[in-house]
């Protein structure tokens, strides 16, 4: 029952989005001052994301529970390395445990780097991140201490693809993420079935790329297009 103010705070925060504001302007806060995560979870989907897109970015938000300062302080997250399946520097980069919290601040963003092109197609990955109890600004709330991210870069197959599976041949993530990559966005059934042979042509050159990118790995039958 004692943390159900702080819980009001961050509610508080959460509710008014990425406005900065004072606390002081509308009660007097007289909790210890600390910082913590937005939420508890989050999950990143890259599959629909053009393939041109090697290296997507996760921006994870942080709130200050409590008093402004005039001056910089720090806080430092590390990573819960039992309750993490990825990688780093292989499923994502490198980045600043300790953290800066400017003056005047009341939140700070960690910006994460996901390597997609390591990311087995069919796996999901966890980064679970705590922030340090020897941290300047220790965590406000104990039970959003701790986040966990979660990402992939699955595809499922479309419902059209066998429709078309004579040019395209066996269904590979990689074909289709780049023709999402030359058309704009993922399409329909319906779309395929009014469009097909206008999105054949886009696939025609995802066929191209890949013939002209043979490390790709990526292959498509040897048959006559229409198109």
């Amino acid at each position: 029952m004692k943390h159900r103010p702080l819980f009001s705070v961050l509610s508080l925060l959460v509710c008014i989005g990425f406005t900065a504001c004072n606390q002081a302007d509308s009660f007097e806060y007289e909790g210890e001052t600390g910082i913590c995560f937005d939420a508890k979870t989050y999950q990143m989907r890259c599959g629909s994301l053009p393939y041109s897109v090697e290296e997507p970015t996760f921006a994870l938000p942080l709130s200050l529970i409590g008093h402004g300062s005039g001056t910089d302080r720090g806080y430092t997250l590390s990573v819960v390395d039992s309750l993490t399946t990825a990688k780093e520097g292989t499923h994502y980069a490198p980045f600043a445990a300790e953290r800066t919290l400017k003056a005047g601040q009341f939140r700070d963003t960690l910006w994460i780097k996901i390597l997609r092109k390591n990311l087995d197609d069919g796996q999901t990955y966890r980064l679970t991140l705590r922030i340090s109890p020897q941290s300047q600004l220790k965590a406000a709330l104990p039970a959003q201490s701790v986040v966990s991210i979660q990402f992939d870069n699955r595809l499922d197959m479309p419902t059209w693809w066998p429709a078309v599976a004579y040019w395209l041949g066996e269904y590979n993530i990689r074909k289709y993420q780049k023709f999402i990559e030359l058309n704009g966005s993922p399409v329909t059934a319906e779309q395929m079935e009014e469009r097909k042979y206008e999105y054949l042509r886009i696939f025609r050159k995802v066929k191209e790329y890949f013939e002209a990118h043979p490390e790709e790995g990526v292959v498509f039958p040897n048959v006559h297009w229409e198109v």
